[in-house]
């Protein structure tokens, strides 16, 4: 016997019915009344009878007569038939516990297709009345069908919908349950696949699998494939796609979004809108703890908070005709993870008519259904393949998706649900999940060498290697060479052969020349000299040195330099430190030291690597295996990029050991430091006379005792207005040392701020008051040494910068390429390996060391 292949869908209805009659007879009532409506609205919005009938609407203009409704015996009753004016056909199916009843809603249309399926999840509630639940059945099985059109997923649509009279969930009896669901899905005879739904879980499918004998469960059993994860992959894909086909472009770097609701599909894309470099991500959520999202801004009401991009995560129906009429001025996007956003048509057509571009959500919410059709169609790729390569796929199919549907309508919101049509397949042809195996294929690339980080020491290698005419590809996971969330970003560090260590200072020596050959070959200007002063009370020696230590390396190597005896002479050589006069203090300095436009310098040895390197923005490694076949390193991105490479370079600072882990090598001894900095206004007058330099004195409680200042020079991106500004911080950590980046907190400490500002109040009274506020990471070693090493045949790192490495930028790139050509290195590289004591890292459970 053929039965009723079924669906599922996910979304919410407030719709209600009237009382229903006795089982076999059709259901009139508000359901019909609604489809009625529905199919006015579509003749009267569309025109022709095209899209529908391509589109799960057949029935709204030529009615085929219907196969007699099977005999479902003990198993179902029937509690509404399909009619002209309603497709969907709802049943109930026997379940065991009092005061719970569930509702299997199928979308007619699919009647006889034995091979489309339904799939979908359970939905769990507690509605009000019979009447709503079957209402909702109604509404999401035809909702899915739309949904799984879109994609050619090989499904149709259904839902089962499971009413509970108990407000408190917790007394389901989930295990029986789930066998009465059992009980369903095997009269249906394949013709139904599930999954979890709102308020149902893995348990929940754990109980089912048992039930059916591992059949009709598709909810990413045995798989590492997280179906939250894959929604919420839709939605990113759906942004960026949108974003293409409206502006030409998917930068994101000057866009506010507000991500409505964050549980497991809205934190997701909050966070990856974050990495993606978003000017701003606000979260909102009925639960305000979960709005707490690191790199986000928790708001308490979406619905009155200016943003470009509205980003719905949560209930549906949530805009209404009053949200959308009142929304704040500016806002350009809506695409999210909810289904039906909207509360209704005139809500949707309000955002229209404001010219808001509104991605449907049968695009941007198919992830998971995506994934079925993978699962469905090849169960042993599904199961074994890496989560990140499915991710990748159902955000690029997405993203196509969305930038033609908007394409299609020439960008204007109003002729995008009339463009539908446009972007849906035929159902005949193959399900979209075979193309998956395909798309992995097309989504290999091959180098010689793996870098993994776009700061400093990556794209010094990269251009050490181009050099010798090796190729690479850099993967950095920010959207730009040295992104603001990492350590190289900013404007200036300083260079300065004026240090405690002879080793460090003639290593400067070295680099100096490199930075020669950087600038010639990138055409860009990156060193400015403008003298180095050390100066304060006689300390031990500190992350950088001491003002007496550095003065006897200046004189033993017969360096140039000024000595000044007390804090009279300081006071008297610069004026702008007048605070100095009468204090035990003495000074140093270095007039051919300067700064070196930090980030400008990233990008020019990346530039300067040519077609040799292949940079890859947004882009951050998931899975790292060093012992591929034949020996390869094979790597693959968030966006489920995979490549390959004879070798490999880990360069990415904090996030050393998240990489190190996920290649199965040991650990290194890092702490990461939260370092804090801001810019103080200052007139051009008063400017001219504040040197680059460095404070030291004493610590004291919260305070390390290291303070510097760069002058109005070397803080070239944020003039305007004819102003200066001067960048004043701390060398010293603000609380206790990090693990690693995941509480890194971008904000800082406004106790170490107000230390900031008392000591530019006191040491430079001409400054005025700071205009902003930051705090970047530096990943430090015990012993202030960096780690330069292998650690495996083929995998080279770089880490542990210790706030002093950028100025020695292209030499670190030569000893690091050295480590993989074999050649003998610029410098000794026996005080960086990663075998010393101090890079050591003290065991976890399961992990190995450096020995």
């Amino acid at each position: 016997m053929k039965f009723l292949p079924v669906a599922l869908t996910l979304a919410f209805t407030l719709t209600s019915v009237d009382a229903f009659s006795s089982i076999g007879k059709s259901l009139p009532s508000l359901i019909d009344i609604y489809c009625m409506g529905y199919s006015y609205y579509i003749q009267r919005t569309l025109g022709s009878d095209k899209w529908c009938r391509s589109f799960a609407y057949p029935h709204l203009f030529t009615v085929s007569p219907l196969p007699a409704f099977p005999n479902l015996g003990d198993v179902f009753k029937i509690v509404k038939e399909p009619c002209e004016k309603c497709s969907a056909v709802v049943v109930e199916a026997k379940v065991e516990q009092e005061g719970v009843s569930m509702y299997i809603g199928i979308d007619s249309d699919s009647y006889g297709h034995t091979n489309r399926p339904g799939n979908g999840g359970i939905r769990l509630l507690n509605y009000k009345t019979r009447e709503s639940a079957i209402a909702d059945a109604v509404r999401l099985a035809k909702g899915m069908t739309r949904k799984h059109d879109m994609f050619r997923t090989g499904f149709s649509g259904a839902k089962v919908v499971v009413k509970s009279d108990h407000k408190d969930l917790s007394v389901i009896q989930r295990r029986k349950l789930m066998q009465n669901v059992a009980s369903a899905l095997h009269a249906f005879e394949g013709g139904m696949y599930t999954g979890c739904d709102l308020n149902t879980s893995d348990r929940d499918m754990d109980y089912l699998v048992e039930a059916t004998d591992e059949k009709y469960v598709l909810a990413g059993r045995n798989s590492q494939v997280d179906t939250n994860v894959a929604t919420a992959s839709s939605v990113i894909g759906s942004i960026i796609g949108t974003l293409q086909a409206m502006s030409g472009s998917d930068d994101i770097s000057e866009l506010i979004f507000t991500v409505q609701g964050c549980g497991k599909v809205g934190s997701t894309v909050a966070k990856e809108l974050v990495r993606l470099g978003a000017k701003n991500v606000q979260t909102c959520d009925l639960f305000p703890e979960s709005a707490k999202i690191q790199g986000c801004t928790p708001i308490k009401d979406w619905a009155r908070t200016p943003c470009d991009f509205l980003v719905p995560c949560a209930n549906s129906l949530a805009i209404t005709e009053d949200v959308a009429a009142n929304f704040p001025a500016g806002i350009k996007y809506c695409v999210g993870a909810t289904n039906s956003p909207f509360a209704n048509d005139k809500a949707r057509e309000i955002f229209e008519k404001r010219g808001v571009m509104h991605i449907p959500e049968s695009i941007s919410s198919a992830g998971a259904i995506l994934a079925d059709s993978v699962e469905w169609y090849d169960i042993d790729l599904y199961q074994t393949v890496e989560p990140a390569k499915m991710y990748g796929w159902i955000r690029d199919i997405s993203r196509v998706k969305a930038s033609d549907l908007a394409a299609h309508a020439g960008q204007e919101p109003q002729h995008v649900t009339s463009n539908l049509s446009n972007v849906v397949p035929e159902r005949e042809g193959e399900p979209v999940g075979k193309d998956f195996e395909t798309w992995i294929e097309d989504n290999l690339s091959s180098t010689e060498t793996l870098i993994i980080g776009g700061g400093l020491a990556g794209t010094a290698t990269a251009f050490s290697l181009a050099e010798k005419g090796v190729n690479s590809t850099l993967v950095e996971q920010g959207s730009s060479i040295a992104p603001a969330s990492a350590s190289s970003n900013g404007d200036s560090r300083m260079y300065r052969k004026m240090y405690s260590s002879e080793f460090f200072s003639k290593m400067q020596s070295k680099a100096l020349d490199r930075w020669a050959d950087v600038e010639r070959k990138s055409g860009s200007s990156l060193l400015q000299e403008n003298g180095l002063l050390f100066y304060g009370e006689d300390t031990s020696e500190t992350v950088e040195g001491s003002v007496l230590g550095a003065l006897k390396v200046m004189e033993r190597l017969g360096l140039p330099h000024k000595f000044y005896a007390t804090g009279d002479d300081i006071a008297n050589a610069y004026p702008a430190l007048e605070s100095c006069r009468g204090k035990p203090y003495s000074g140093v300095c270095e007039d051919t030291a300067g700064h070196i436009r930090a980030s400008k310098a990233c990008e020019a040895m990346a530039k300067a690597a040519g077609d040799k390197c292949d940079v890859k923005l947004n882009s951050k490694i998931v899975s790292l295996n060093t012992n591929g076949e034949g020996g390869k390193v094979v790597a693959v991105t968030e966006d489920g990029k995979t490549i390959k490479a004879d070798n490999c370079v880990i360069s990415c600072g904090p996030w050393t050991n998240d990489v190190l882990d996920l290649a199965g090598l040991p650990r290194l001894n890092l702490d990461i430091w939260q370092v804090q900095w801001g810019h103080y206004e200052v007139s051009e007058e008063a400017s001219a006379s504040i040197p680059q330099a460095f404070h030291f004195r004493k610590e004291n409680g919260i305070d390390g005792g290291l303070y510097y200042v760069f002058p109005s020079s070397a803080t070239e991106s944020i003039q305007n207005g004819g102003k200066s500004y001067v960048k004043v911080g701390v060398d010293f950590p603000t609380g206790h040392a990090l693990a690693d980046m995941s509480s890194f907190n971008y904000q800082g400490s406004e106790e170490v701020l107000k230390l900031i500002d008392e000591w530019v109040e006191e040491h430079l009274p001409s400054v005025g008051k700071r205009i902003d506020s930051y705090c970047s990471p530096y990943t430090m070693t015990k012993d202030s040494y960096f780690v330069m090493d292998k650690l495996a045949d083929n995998v080279a790192v770089f880490s542990g910068g210790s706030g002093r490495a950028f100025k020695f930028g292209p030499l670190l790139g030569d000893c690091v390429a050295s480590l993989l050509t074999g050649e003998k290195a610029p410098v000794d590289l026996a005080p960086f390996s990663a075998k010393r004591a101090a890079s050591l890292s003290s065991p976890e459970v399961g992990q190995a060391v450096v020995a």
